[in-house]
């Protein structure tokens, strides 16, 4: 890793400054699938010792971002068709059963968070601005998953979001038409303020999968040619 990709960061714990910025230039995709990753270039790049580099990268390898080979070394993880599968049929079970819990007991101001997030999601789709509609509707998907209340559930939703984002950012595109994604979301609210648990359900699992095979496509295209 010769180029210089990580920032020198002076603040907080160490270990939580080289996570963020080797999951960042990961996102980035300025360290790419398979590429090696060495703790004293990255300590020596960050100015810090070995010790927190390392621990970033053991967190960095159980939310799949990276793997370690024994007697070979870490590597930037390079994610398949079969990954992605397994990553959106588990994100759609897992949501269908946080917005189910959500329906049953939603309060009004549940109801006003999430609409204003849809509110929030339509506004940049007006503005085009895709990147900030790919921000917010994620965000919409982990405010489900923490109203739920389910701990367990929210732990399994937050270790796969890395890799969710290293999906898009390797397909380079907004997965479905930002008036429909705010139409999809728009309508999971109103399933959810009406108490209708199931069809709360069914909408958000049926456009989460939709989401993946559109990435699943996009990605074997990109594969195809890279």
């Amino acid at each position: 890793m010769s180029a210089q990709v990580l920032e020198q960061v002076p603040h907080r714990s160490l270990r939580e400054a080289a996570l963020s910025a080797i999951r960042q230039a990961i996102l980035r995709g300025d360290l790419k699938p398979g590429q090696r990753l060495v703790e004293s270039d990255i300590a020596k790049q960050m100015g810090m010792s070995r010790a927190p580099v390392r621990e970033a990268l053991r967190q960095l390898e159980t939310e799949g971002l990276v793997v370690s080979e024994p007697h070979r070394g870490t590597f930037v993880a390079e994610l398949s068709a079969a990954d992605m599968w397994e990553i959106y049929t588990l994100r759609a079970a897992i949501e269908r059963l946080a917005v189910g819990i959500v329906t049953e007991k939603a309060s009004a101001e549940t109801v006003a968070q999430l609409r204003q997030a849809v509110a929030d999601m339509a506004q940049a789709a007006r503005e085009d601005n895709l990147v900030h509609l790919a921000a917010l509707e994620l965000s919409f998907h982990e405010m489900l998953c923490r109203a739920s209340g389910h701990s367990r559930l929210l732990d399994i939703w937050l270790s796969m979001t890395a890799q969710i984002r290293t999906f898009i950012g390797l397909t380079n595109t907004l997965y479905l038409p930002a008036d429909e994604v705010v139409r999809l979301h728009t309508e999971v609210v109103e399933h959810i303020q009406n108490g209708c648990a199931e069809e709360a359900g069914q909408a958000l699992a049926r456009y989460i999968l939709e989401v993946g095979e559109h990435i699943r496509q996009e990605w074997g295209q990109t594969s195809d040619t890279s």
